[in-house]
């Protein structure tokens, strides 16, 4: 593992202590311990973005619900297309409350006790209806389960990158802590032997200390991005060493072709599955003008009398539809307007995303691009450029200092570019569900 034996600061104020004045002006606030590992161990296995995408898939408690859901749906879609319970009812009928018979329950021959049993029998058409409109609503959650998996991969792929661009400048700035260390180490010599001024020597020391407070800065990007993908993946998988590239694809299409693609997204399918419940509850509507019917069976026994038994029916009678009825099926109407208009609405949102991140990742790679082939080489040579002037006594020793800094700046800054390009290609990913062959991210 890549540990820091002693807070950057020290390390920096060993190296300057030569010169008991230069010392006697380092700031404390530099002596920084770390409370953490700064990166995981290097044997442990390398996580890949790949890998951490479909590690964020397994035991995923977002997902789990969602099935749950699923299930839900699909039980109760069997359990409402069945006839409704049977009823058993129980009377006391026909009790005198006055002359000589009130309250007596054997002297009138009209008191009875009566047992029956009723069945409602809803439409056939209706209970069907009612199955159908809960076996979509499982068709709602299975597309909302997929776009779910989607957005937990690109998430995940998100936090990965995170962590990648932190580690990775990390890595960056300690490298020039370490040039600017045997600087500090170097100016002081040349102090020492009158070759160099003081400004000189406490020009180096700042410079160092100035990259030392970047690397604690990336440090503690990296330490917070990690914990961000553990959001995810959990602490275990989320503490490995990453991958030293992203390794993601070749982008795999042009950009009407992922518009293509984007119009069978999880979330249009959602739409549409919606836009079918809807028809379902304009039908369901329809069916409530049509009664419904029911059937009683019972039986009466009378005490010294003779018992009998009867069969009732009983119809409903639709008859005041036009504040009931009426008013259900234009909410029905308009619940499917409503579905469809949701459905244009999250199209054009859709393309708008694909259009602004295909845009992104091509104007991200095409600067990278600029980085590798000119801008990088450049400021190498401008930094090799500066210390050949220096040793020659042709030069002052701020130009050294400011080429190694222009240096790490211009290598930062290819490096969040390169970031940026993936994420857009994410983010494409997630929109288009593509499924590229190979290749490297920018």
């Amino acid at each position: 593992m890549t540990r820091w034996s002693k807070p950057l600061g020290v390390l920096i104020i060993g190296a300057a202590c030569a010169n008991g004045a230069v010392a006697a002006e380092v700031p404390k606030a530099f002596a920084y311990e770390p409370t953490r590992e700064p990166l995981p161990e290097e044997t442990a296995p390398r996580l890949t973005l790949e890998e951490a995408t479909q590690l964020a898939l397994v035991d995923q408690p977002l997902l789990n619900s969602r099935e749950a859901t699923i299930e839900a749906a699909q039980q109760q879609a069997v359990a409402a297309a069945q006839l409704p319970d049977p009823k058993l009812s129980g009377a006391l009928r026909d009790v005198p409350i006055d002359t000589a018979e009130a309250f007596s329950l054997r002297r009138d021959s009209f008191t009875e006790y009566t047992i029956g049993l009723s069945q409602e029998f809803p439409r056939a058409e209706k209970r069907r209806l009612k199955g159908a409109r809960q076996s979509q609503s499982a068709d709602v959650a299975r597309a909302a389960l997929d776009n779910d998996e989607r957005t937990v991969r690109r998430d995940t792929a998100l936090a990965w990158l995170d962590v990648y661009e932190a580690e990775q400048a990390l890595k960056l700035t300690r490298r020039v802590v370490d040039e600017a260390e045997l600087q500090v180490l170097a100016m002081q010599k040349d102090y020492t032997a009158a070759k160099a001024t003081q400004a000189d020597s406490y020009a180096a020391k700042i410079d160092a200390e100035l990259v030392a407070d970047k690397a604690h800065d990336w440090l503690h990007h990296a330490l917070k991005a990690r914990d961000a993908l553990a959001r995810w993946i959990g602490d275990e998988a989320a503490g490995r060493p990453l991958a030293d590239s992203p390794s993601l694809p070749a982008m795999p299409a042009t950009l009407p072709a992922m518009m293509a693609r984007a119009d069978q997204h999880p979330v249009v399918h959602g739409l549409d599955r919606q836009i079918d419940a809807s028809a379902t509850d304009v039908a369901l509507a329809r069916q409530a003008y049509k009664p419904d019917f029911a059937v009683e069976f019972y039986t009466a026994y009378r005490q010294n009398y003779a018992d009998f038994v009867g069969i009732q029916f009983t119809v409903e009678l639709p008859y005041f539809t036009k504040n009931r009825q009426d008013r259900e099926l234009a909410g029905a109407l308009q619940q499917s307007r409503a579905a469809q208009e949701r459905k244009r609405d999250a199209l054009r949102e859709l393309h708008a995303k694909v259009n602004e991140d295909y845009v992104d990742w091509q104007h991200f790679s095409e600067r990278v691009a600029d980085f590798d082939t000119t801008i990088v080489p450049d400021a190498q040579r401008r930094v090799d450029a500066a210390r050949s002037t220096y040793a020659a006594g042709k030069g002052a020793f701020e130009s050294v200092l400011l080429a190694r800094r222009g240096r790490l700046e211009v290598q930062l800054q290819r490096l969040a570019l390169s970031v940026e390009a993936a994420r857009a290609q994410v983010r494409l990913d997630y929109l288009t569900a593509s499924k590229p062959s190979s290749g490297d991210a920018p």
